[in-house]
């Protein structure tokens, strides 16, 4: 069962007590992106504030991740699991994502429905696709802290373009209006493409929606480089590309990974 929430001071006496030896700061912070981090050459343990209440076998786990975080142990990773799966910080970050507004699609900024909605140009099967991507990257690349409902949509109108993020603000709130992708990264030659433009809008999400930033600047290339996809602005991925006038239907396998999850779930 968990304890009351801890102040500062608390924890760190808590981590030191069980052997966290190097540390001589914790601070609690309150987010929907980093749940925690190791700063000032690992002495100084930054937490989302959800940890305040973590129970005892947590705590063993972050004093297994302050004193092992430099040789990325076996016992580190399994206990960064544990510490990211804890029920607590899952339902703390939902409660985060569940306050960003997300748009019905064909919704303008004022509220009023937008003349000319986007059109999809996939088929079903390739927008579940999409979603169960989406999904999968969002629980392993992002720790979940991008929202569920982003709109995902497949465009065949991109000429050069692989992919765009489309986001505003209405009353000061942040909104995703969509991720699009171009449809030719449905053909199976572009799978490393595919993944790397899905895993570029998806840090575009992450810089907007907890930073403000829109551009392909410092916030979003630490996104990106934290996702594992390429941190530039355009990517020079030689696509294979449909003939024209032909539709793309394909849909590509899914990651075995995929599935394993969505059973783990």
């Amino acid at each position: 069962m968990s304890s009351e929430p801890r102040t500062d001071q608390v924890f760190l006496a808590l981590l030191r007590e069980h052997g966290a030896r190097r540390l001589t700061r914790v601070r609690f912070r309150r987010n929907r992106s980093t749940i925690w981090s190791l700063t000032q050459r690992g002495t100084v343990l930054n937490l989302h504030v959800a940890y305040r209440s973590a129970p005892e076998e947590l705590i063993r786990c972050l004093v297994t991740i302050a004193n092992e975080a430099a040789s990325r142990s076996a016992a580190f990773r399994a206990a960064a699991r544990s510490v990211r799966s804890w029920p607590g910080i899952v339902r703390a970050l939902q409660e985060a994502r569940d306050t960003v507004e997300v748009p019905l699609r064909g919704s303008s900024a004022r509220g009023s429905a937008s003349p000319r909605a986007a059109r999809c140009a996939g088929t079903p099967e390739q927008r579940q696709f999409l979603r169960r991507l989406y999904r999968y990257l969002n629980a392993t690349r992002f720790e979940n802290t991008l929202p569920d409902r982003v709109p995902l949509r497949l465009s065949d109108r991109m000429s050069s373009r692989l992919g765009q993020m489309v986001a505003e603000r209405v009353e000061g709130k942040p909104r995703i209006v969509e991720i699009a992708l171009n449809v030719d990264l449905l053909l199976e030659a572009n799978a490393a493409a595919r993944l790397d433009t899905m895993l570029h809008e998806m840090a575009h999400v992450a810089a907007f929606l907890v930073h403000g930033e829109r551009g392909h600047g410092r916030t979003w290339r630490a996104w990106a480089e934290r996702a594992g996809c390429t941190p530039r602005a355009c990517a020079r991925h030689g696509i294979r590309r449909r003939p024209r006038g032909t539709r793309v239907t394909d849909v590509p396998p899914l990651p075995s990974a995929v599935v394993q999850l969505e059973l783990a779930v």
